[in-house]
């Protein structure tokens, strides 16, 4: 129970070397390439609609995506400037298809500190990775989210999930 940061990537070809950012592994770039629903050759991923910046999520001790409070599993990047950003997995081009870790941010190089899941409960954080197929981030780098959501503890402890380990 809790961060879930325990563990690296475990996902086909382990986690990139450490770095203070990341760029999408060329293995997953060139697979969404070959899919104009996911990347556009003249303006790269399409941004999620749902991408939603974290701490302006955060109101009256819960966390709300789409006016609803954040309730289960949703992607999220930690993007150069600092800030989580999470969303749906919602392709707005084709809802049968996926919508991948770049689209958080979009463009031709989205570049992050960090990617991977952060779960919810009821509007309350409860845990985060590293599990990101695109990026591969090293677990060295959950430090610099396990920084961004203390601070955010420390700004409103309601935000978290009675269960989460920032409550402990």
């Amino acid at each position: 129970m809790g961060s879930g940061s325990s563990s690296s990537y475990s996902g086909a070809g382990g986690s990139q070397p450490y770095a203070n950012t990341y760029h999408v592994v060329q293995k997953e770039l060139n697979k969404d390439k070959k899919d104009p629903d996911i990347y556009n050759p003249s303006t790269g991923y399409f941004k999620n609609p749902t991408a939603t910046n974290l701490e302006n999520a955060a109101q009256n001790g819960s966390v709300y995506i789409n006016g609803n409070k954040a309730n289960g599993q949703y992607t999220y990047v930690m993007n150069q400037n600092g800030e989580i950003i999470f969303g749906k997995r919602s392709n707005p081009n084709d809802s049968s298809k996926r919508a991948p870790h770049p689209t958080l941010i979009g463009g031709k190089d989205p570049e992050v500190q960090n990617a991977g899941m952060i779960t919810f409960k009821n509007g309350k954080i409860f845990s985060v990775d590293n599990q990101s197929g695109h990026y591969r981030p090293n677990i060295q780098s959950m430090g610099k989210v396990e920084s961004a959501l203390q601070k955010l503890y420390e700004r409103d402890p309601k935000l978290f999930h009675k269960d989460s380990k920032w409550r402990k």
